[in-house]
C-alpha cells in the first residue's frame, strides 16, 4: 500500500511542478493551496485501489496513475469544500489547519474548483481513446448523480432528527461509494477490461465504498452519538457491525469473478473491517 501511495504522491508532485514559474504570482498561491490540500496525510485509498485493479489486469502504474491521480484530485477538492464555513465549517483536518484557515476562503474555494477541473485535463491527456467514457464515468460518480448529489442530500438530512434507512443508504452510496466505484471501474476501463470484468470491479468499488463509510460511522460514533445520518444511530453498534460484514462480503463476492484479482484488493476489505482510524 505504501509503495502505491508513494507512486501517487510522486505523480502529483510532478504534476504540480509544472506551475513552478508561477510561484510569485496569485496563481502560485492558488497552486500552493492545492498542493497543501493534496499532501495532507490522506490514505490514498482510492488511487491505491485503482492501481491494484490495474495490476490485476496486467496494466502497469504508468498507465493507471493519471486516472488514479485524477480521482484523488476530485476527492481532495471535495474535502476542501466540505471544510468551508458554508459547509461543515471545520478548522482542522488530519491534525492541521484546513485550507481556508491557511489561505482564506476565496483561495480555498478556487483551489477546490481548480483540482476538480484539472482532473479532467489529466484524463483527457492520458487516455484519449477512452476519454469520453472516463469523463462520463467521473460525471456520473462525482456530479449530481454521485458525490455532489449525495452531499446535497446529506446537508438536507442534517436538519432532520432521523431519516429513513433507505435514504441513509442512498446518501452514503452517492456521497462516498460512487467515487470509490469510479476509481476501480475506471481503472479497469483504462486497463482494457472486458464488460464482465468492468461490472465486477464496479460492484467491488460500490460495496467497499459503502463498507468504508459504515466503518467510518463506527469509528465516529463516540464523538457524534446523536447524528441521525449514522448507520450506528439506525442499526445500533452490533447491527452496524453485521451490516459492515455483509457489505464487505458482497465486495469479496464481486472479486471472486476475477481470478486474476490482486491480493491487495482482498486485503483492503480486511483492512477496512479492522481499522481503528
Amino acid at each position: 500500500v505504501l509503495k502505491r501511495a508513494s507512486q501517487v504522491d510522486d505523480y502529483l508532485k510532478t504534476w504540480f511542478a509544472q506551475f513552478a514559474t508561477e510561484n510569485k504570482t496569485a496563481i502560485g498561491q492558488l497552486v500552493e493551496a492545492m498542493s497543501y490540500a493534496s499532501f495532507g496525510g490522506g490514505k490514498r485509498f482510492r488511487p491505491v485501489l485503482a492501481l491494484a485493479v490495474g495490476e490485476s489486469l496486467k496494466a502497469g502504474p504508468e498507465k493507471i496513475l493519471p486516472w488514479a491521480s485524477a480521482v484523488e484530485m476530485i476527492h481532495t477538492y471535495s474535502l476542501i469544500h466540505d471544510d468551508l464555513p458554508c459547509m461543515d465549517d471545520d478548522d482542522e483536518r488530519r491534525g492541521r489547519p484546513t485550507v481556508h484557515k491557511v489561505f482564506g476562503e476565496a483561495t480555498a474555494l478556487l483551489a477546490g474548483d481548480a483540482l476538480l477541473t484539472e482532473a479532467f485535463d489529466l484524463v483527457a491527456r492520458s487516455a484519449p481513446a477512452d476519454a469520453s467514457a472516463l469523463v462520463l464515468l467521473l460525471v456520473q460518480c462525482a456530479g449530481v448523480r454521485g458525490m455532489v448529489g449525495g452531499q446535497a442530500l446529506d446537508l438536507a438530512a442534517e436538519q432532520s432528527e432521523k431519516i429513513e434507512r433507505a435514504e441513509l443508504f442512498r446518501i452514503h452510496e452517492m456521497k462516498t461509494a460512487r467515487l470509490i466505484r469510479a476509481a476501480t471501474e475506471g481503472a479497469s476501463l483504462v486497463a482494457g477490461a472486458s464488460q464482465e470484468q468492468q461490472q465486477a470491479f464496479r460492484i467491488y468499488g460500490e460495496k467497499i465504498g459503502l463498507a468504508f463509510q459504515i466503518a467510518d460511522d463506527i469509528l465516529d460514533f463516540a464523538d457524534q452519538p446523536d447524528d441521525g445520518r449514522s448507520f450506528v444511530f439506525h442499526f445500533g453498534m452490533e447491527g452496524t457491525q453485521r451490516e459492515l460484514k455483509t457489505v464487505s462480503g458482497e465486495a469479496r463476492g464481486a472479486l471472486e469473478k476475477i481470478p486474476s484479482a490482486h491480493p491487495l484488493l482482498l486485503q483492503m476489505i480486511d483492512w477496512n473491517l479492522e481499522r481503528r482510524k
